[in-house]
C-alpha cells in the first residue's frame, strides 16, 4: 500500500540485480528448449486451479498450505510469459459486467472469499489491479491461482501490474523469503526469477467499457504532453502500448506514474510565491511525492488526464481504505483496497467494485462488495502464519 510503498520507485527498484544476484545461473524461462518441461495441459492446469480454489485451512490452522511444487510454479510462469508477451498489450480494452479487485498482498483466504461471493471465472469476470504478493505469507497461492485462471480463461481474468510486483519489493517485503522457505535457496530463487519475469510482462492499465481508466497507481503529467496533447482522445489510450515490455519499474516516467501516483488529499499551493497572500498563490496540480517517485495529482490534473484518453473515471488500488474503498476528487477517483485487516495490523475492510451493467453508467458505475476482517485471523499465532513482520 502507499505507506509501505514510499520506496516503491527509489533507485533500488530500478535494478533487478537485488533479487537476481544469487540467481544469475537460473535458466531464463523464455529460452528453455524442452517444451514438455514447461507446458501443462488443460487438465493439469484445471486440477491445479481446482486444488487452490477448494482449499480450506483445516480447523483454522493457517500454518497449512495447499500443495505446490517449484515445478508447478515454473511451468505456470513460463506459460504466463508466453501468453502475456504474445496476446496482451500494455493497455487492455475490456468490457463489463466485471468485478474490479484492488491490492491483495498475499491474502489468499480473502481472495477465495471474493470468489465465493462474486462467482468464479469464467462465469464471473475479474480485473485485478496489482500488488498480488508481499506482506502476506500466502503470496505464492495468490499469484499461482490468478496466473492459472488467466491462462484458462483469458476473456474472464485480466491482471494488471502493481508497484509491489517488482524485484526490490519482493526482496524486502516477504515474497523472496516465502519462496526460499517453501522450496530452498536454489529452487526458491529460480521460482522468484520466474515470477519477476511474469511481472515485467503484465499490462499497466485497462479501459473498461470505454469509460473507466483502471491502473494500480494513477494518472501522469505525460498525459498533458506530446504525443497525447496533439492526439485524439479516442485513440490516445493506444499510445500507452508504445511502452516497451518486458519492463522493470523505473524512478520516473509515464509507466512509473501509472503504478505509483496518488490523488492529493488536500489542495496544494506554491509556497515559493511569498509576495502574495496565501489564497492567491498558484494552485499546483502535480506535486512530487517527497523522496519517493511519481506525483500526487489534483482534481484538475485528473480531469485533464482522463479527457486525454477519453475516459471519465479513474479506478485504482495502491492505498489502504478503511471502508475498503475511498472516493476522491468529487468521486472521479475510486480507490479499492481488497485486503481486509491489512497485514494483520489494521481493522480496514476490503472491497471490490461490481459493475453489473453492460453499459457503464457514469452516474452509478457500480456497487461495492465489502468484506470485513475475519476474527479468527487476528490472533497473534495466526498473524505469524499469515503475515511477514514489517517495520514499514
Amino acid at each position: 500500500m502507499a505507506a509501505a510503498d514510499a520506496q516503491a520507485c527509489t533507485p533500488g527498484c530500478a535494478k533487478m540485480q537485488s533479487a537476481e544476484s544469487s540467481a544469475t545461473q537460473a535458466p531464463m524461462l523464455e529460452n528453455r528448449s524442452n517444451a514438455s518441461a514447461v507446458v501443462m495441459d488443460h487438465a493439469d492446469l484445471a486440477e491445479l486451479v481446482k486444488r487452490l480454489l477448494s482449499f480450506q485451512a483445516p480447523n483454522d490452522d493457517y500454518s497449512v498450505h495447499p500443495e505446490l511444487t517449484a515445478q508447478d510454479c515454473l511451468v505456470v510462469c513460463h506459460m504466463a510469459i508466453k501468453y502475456l508477451s504474445s496476446s496482451t498489450s500494455v493497455c487492455v480494452q475490456t468490457d463489463s459486467p466485471i468485478n474490479i479487485v484492488g491490492d491483495l498482498h498475499g491474502q489468499f483466504h480473502d481472495l477465495l472469499r471474493f470468489f465465493d461471493q462474486l462467482g468464479q471465472p469464467p462465469q464471473a469476470k475479474f480485473l485485478f489491479l496489482g500488488d498480488y504478493v508481499n506482506k502476506g505469507k500466502f503470496s505464492l497461492e495468490v499469484i499461482v491461482l490468478l496466473l492459472s485462471l488467466m491462462l484458462m480463461y483469458p476473456d474472464s481474468v485480466v491482471l494488471l501490474r502493481g508497484s509491489s510486483d517488482c524485484a526490490s519489493k519482493c526482496s524486502h517485503y516477504g515474497f523472496k523469503d516465502e519462496l526460499i522457505g517453501r522450496f530452498g535457496a536454489n529452487s526458491g530463487t529460480s521460482v522468484l526469477v520466474g515470477f519477476l519475469r511474469c511481472f515485467q510482462w503484465l499490462p499497466l492499465a485497462a479501459i473498461v467499457g470505454g469509460k473507466l481508466l483502471c491502473c494500480h497507481g494513477g494518472v501522469s503529467p505525460s498525459f498533458e504532453l506530446e504525443p497525447f496533447a496533439s492526439g485524439q482522445p479516442e485513440t490516445n489510450a493506444d499510445l500507452l502500448n508504445k511502452i516497451e515490455r518486458p519492463f522493470e519499474l523505473q524512478q520516473f516516467g509515464l509507466a512509473c506514474d501509472l503504478l505509483c501516483s496518488d490523488p492529493m488529499k488536500s489542495p496544494a499551493r506554491d509556497n515559493f510565491e511569498v509576495s502574495v497572500p496565501e489564497g492567491e498563490r498558484l494552485k499546483l496540480n502535480w506535486v512530487t511525492r517527497g523522496r519517493s517517485c511519481s506525483y500526487h495529482f489534483s482534481k484538475e490534473a485528473l480531469c485533464s488526464s482522463l479527457r486525454s484518453v477519453n475516459a471519465a473515471l479513474l479506478v485504482r488500488g495502491r492505498e489502504i481504505a478503511n471502508e475498503g474503498f475511498a472516493l476522491r476528487h468529487d468521486r472521479l477517483c475510486i480507490t479499492l483496497c481488497s485486503a481486509p485487516g491489512y497485514h494483520g495490523t489494521r481493522g480496514n475492510k476490503g472491497a471490490a467494485l461490481q459493475i453489473e451493467d453492460r453499459e457503464v453508467n457514469l452516474d452509478r458505475p457500480g456497487s461495492f462488495f465489502v468484506l470485513t476482517p475475519r476474527s479468527e485471523l487476528l490472533s497473534e499465532k495466526n498473524r505469524s502464519f499469515l503475515y511477514w513482520h514489517s517495520t514499514a
